[in-house]
């Protein structure tokens, strides 16, 4: 797995970096990759609000800063690190600038998990940087939390914090099919669940549920009128597979059929259902309601 690390602190050896230091050691001894971005050391200019990454020139931003060089690295991740010392109850500002300039990218297209790494100099005063985490990557991102960790005083650069961290990283296993998000469709008696894809457009539209359209059998798939939402235009494809879940055009469509004279269509598939819950679509009468929801993977627990 690939990891990317965000230090915010502006210390080379302070207990913020002592705390990655520790978690870095575990993880690559797993076998996982983890690249360390010092902020504090970057030239990163805060966010302008232009809207250029979402209206000129899609997921690039007009700033050609140093956060040209986390966007890579940041859309190949799996796992990112938000490690800070907590300044005036928040991340520090330097950290703060950076990840409000992720907003370019909108989606990074493989991240899994996270986790935040804070170090203080007294307890109770981590609320506003959990905040942010909760908020900005595990319910808008949709991020298995894989803990959030803490150290207040005398507990920073002691014994047990930095082996705790190091077992943290060395316990990480690479994210998995039980992990993925799943789309939740209900119909009258029938319930069926199509794992979501890693699309922009499928993250998008997790932010998008619960939500509840009408639609029409047209003898191989169920169309019901929805606006698309956001999609990278890249990820589009001709054709379909029996049981692939559209969402592009102005339509939301469940293509129960027809995979074998589909090349002719351009789409935008989000989410694929299994063989058995494709015959249950199948079932239903020629118009339906259908009430969409997100499921999500577990997350983890506070690790504090």
């Amino acid at each position: 797995m690939k990891i990317i690390v965000l230090n915010g602190s502006p210390r080379p050896n302070g207990n913020t970096k002592a705390m990655i230091s520790a978690f870095k050691e575990g993880a690559e001894s797993a076998g996982h990759i983890v690249t360390v971005f010092d902020i504090c050391k970057m030239n990163i200019k805060g966010c302008l609000a232009c809207e250029y990454c979402h209206t000129k020139a899609f997921r690039e931003c007009v700033q050609k800063d140093d956060m040209q060089k986390i966007y890579p690295v940041m859309d190949e991740a799996e796992m990112i690190v938000l490690a800070s010392p907590v300044y005036y109850h928040g991340l520090s500002g330097q950290l703060q600038c950076a990840i409000n300039r992720i907003y370019a990218l909108g989606y990074p297209k493989k991240l899994k998990k996270a986790m935040l790494i804070l170090s203080s100099g007294d307890t109770g005063v981590y609320d506003g940087a959990i905040f942010t985490y909760r908020n900005s990557f595990l319910d808008f991102l949709h991020l298995e939390d894989m803990g959030i960790y803490t150290a207040a005083g005398d507990e920073n650069k002691s014994e047990d914090l930095l082996k705790r961290l190091k077992e943290a990283g060395a316990s990480l296993s690479d994210p998995d099919d039980h992990n993925a998000a799943r789309l939740v469709i209900r119909s009258g008696d029938v319930t069926v669940k199509a794992k979501m894809n890693d699309s922009f457009a499928a993250r998008d539209f997790m932010n998008r549920m619960p939500l509840t359209v009408k639609g029409i059998d047209s003898g191989v798939d169920y169309c019901c009128e929805m606006k698309s939402g956001l999609l990278d235009e890249a990820e589009m494809q001709d054709g379909w597979k029996n049981g692939d879940i559209n969402l592009s055009d102005g339509w939301f469509a469940i293509l129960y059929g027809g995979e074998e004279q589909s090349a002719q269509y351009h789409q935008m598939i989000i989410a694929h259902l299994d063989d058995e819950d494709n015959k249950r679509i199948m079932s239903l009468p020629k118009e339906a309601e259908f009430l969409l929801s997100l499921e999500e993977p577990f997350r983890g627990g506070n690790n504090a």
